[in-house]
């Protein structure tokens, strides 16, 4: 390989990466283009998988059109609903001076009286954080005139970093939940509860991750009775910590909710590494199966599932045996997951690609875990990652990346990441995979699947046609408009595509 010393921020092992965060050795500060959503963003986000449920956004009306735009119109298309209301309190300058605790009161009467709804949850914005209206003591004395629940969430945007809505919801939905008792646990003694979903229903015409592992549970004679929050009722929430375990989603946030159930009512906690591959789903269902009492099913439904996919995946695996991924780590949990399948399922060598060392901190739970049992991948962060623009589709990143590459034949190298990059490498693209699921068994087949086609057709270069539509020349920024929303969203930035100056700040 290349010696590209000069442009490397940190090349070595996680947990060297993990020391040097921690004594501040190492920049963990983000650029504004790479930010995530505010705490009240990812608060709503956990909220909207909770079924029947209204959430009053107290505080200007652009809040609740951004939630609309981003999660419930999506839980609509994906559930057939005609909509999903989303209620705002529509604080004005003069709510500011004066305070909306007469508008937040009346919003809770007639959401209570024209929806009918199971549960209330008012959700605090910046500008009544601002302001310091009780909302506590608003709701608080409407309770006795309500039918429906109440939960309050203060989750304004400046009191915390995008990871604290999450934590903060998952421990909040734990109040709503009733102790365990005898009758509910010899009830739901064959359940789980797979903990860390969000955004509500899920697409009705996908094989999704979750509906995998509902599958998986339901091989071994057990059950689902709750995915939290995604599209769970408020009568599963009631009775949730009667179950004989919860199952992690995501290790990351659904570890918050599983030790809060733990701490609070006792219910036990399988949580592992996000089951991508086979190492990692047979942990996930052996832990699970110990709670359940169902070893023996377990293993006899891990030796069905291994048979089903052996002659295939046995036959992608020979090909993949010492070949070097390059993991994109925009998305930390996930690049952590895929890079431990690669290494242990297919014996690749597996290298994640700017991993930003502010995530260190945000993902130190799962960091923690992952190093404790052993998971210890190798890190290569460039220059480009700490630069002002949206690394993983970035030019420099790009040009950093093949010059770490050095002569690398590839036919023996393969970049897992999004198809806005455009690496001169074979690319596997995870989120484009339509004919899901990713996890488990048959996801293990389809991951090994790609990577083989990719590099069968490493001697093609990517589409031209969707080179251009992403990269339009002579266009500017304004040609977003032009494109998918997915494929808009997800533009660097900060960021002109004209002639030859992709990648590049509009004042470079």
């Amino acid at each position: 390989m290349a010696d590209i010393s000069e442009n490397v921020v940190f090349h070595g092992k996680l947990s060297e990466l993990y020391r040097l965060a921690k004594e501040g050795k190492i920049t963990t500060k983000l650029q504004g283009s790479h930010t995530r959503p505010c705490k009240f963003w990812t608060a709503m986000k956990i909220l909207s998988g909770i079924r029947n449920a209204i959430v009053i956004a107290h505080g200007p009306s652009g809040c609740a059109y951004g939630v609309k735009a981003a999660y419930k119109l999506t839980n609509s298309r994906n559930s057939g609903s005609p909509y999903e209301s989303v209620v705002s309190t529509n604080v004005d300058m003069k709510r500011i001076v004066y305070g909306g605790e007469k508008e937040l009161k009346g919003a809770i009467l007639e959401v209570d009286q024209k929806y009918t709804p199971d549960l209330i949850v008012v959700a605090t914005s910046c500008a009544t954080g601002i302001i310091g209206d009780n909302v506590d003591a608003v709701v608080d004395g409407l309770k006795d005139q309500l039918h429906a629940q109440t939960l309050i969430i203060h989750c304004e945007g400046f009191a915390g970093e995008y990871r604290s809505g999450f934590d903060l919801v998952f421990k909040e939905l734990v109040k709503l939940m009733e102790a365990p008792n005898p009758e509910e646990q010899a009830r739901l003694a064959d359940a789980v509860n797979i903990v860390g979903g969000k955004m509500g229903p899920e697409r009705t015409e996908v094989d999704t991750d979750v509906k995998e592992l509902m599958r998986l549970v339901e091989g071994m004679g057990a059950r689902v009775h709750s995915v939290i929050a995604g599209n769970c009722t408020m009568e599963e929430l009631r009775t949730a910590a009667s179950v004989a375990v919860n199952c992690t989603l995501c290790l990351d946030i659904g570890y918050v909710i599983g030790r809060e159930m733990l701490s609070v009512h006792g219910t036990p906690l399988n949580s592992t590494i996000l089951p991508y591959g086979i190492a990692a789903t047979e942990k996930w269902i052996l832990e699970a199966a110990r709670y359940l009492k169902k070893e023996e099913e377990a293993k006899a439904l891990m030796a069905r599932e291994y048979e089903a996919i052996r002659v295939e995946f046995e036959e992608a695996k020979s090909h993949l045996v010492g070949k070097t991924a390059i993991v994109e780590g925009h998305d930390a949990v996930k690049s952590l997951s895929i890079a431990h399948m690669l290494e242990h399922d297919f014996g690749m060598r597996a290298i994640i690609f700017n991993f930003h060392p502010w995530d260190t901190g945000a993902r130190e739970t799962s960091i923690d875990y992952l190093l404790e049992t052993g998971i210890d991948p190798e890190i290569l962060i460039t220059k480009g990652t700490l630069a002002f623009g949206k690394y993983e589709s970035m030019q420099q990143t790009e040009e950093e990346l093949l010059k770490f590459l050095g002569g690398i034949d590839t036919s023996s190298v393969v970049y897992f990441g999004s198809s806005l990059s455009f690496p001169s490498i074979p690319l596997v693209d995870l989120n484009a995979i339509l004919n899901r699921p990713r996890f488990g068994y048959r996801g293990a087949l389809k991951v090994a699947q790609c990577i083989n086609k990719a590099l069968n057709y490493s001697f093609r270069p990517r589409s031209w046609l969707s080179k251009k539509m992403v990269f339009p020349k002579k266009a500017g920024l304004a040609s977003a408009s032009s494109l998918t929303p997915k494929l808009s969203q997800d533009l660097p930035d900060c960021t002109v595509y004209a002639g030859r100056r992709r990648g590049r700040c509009l004042n470079s």
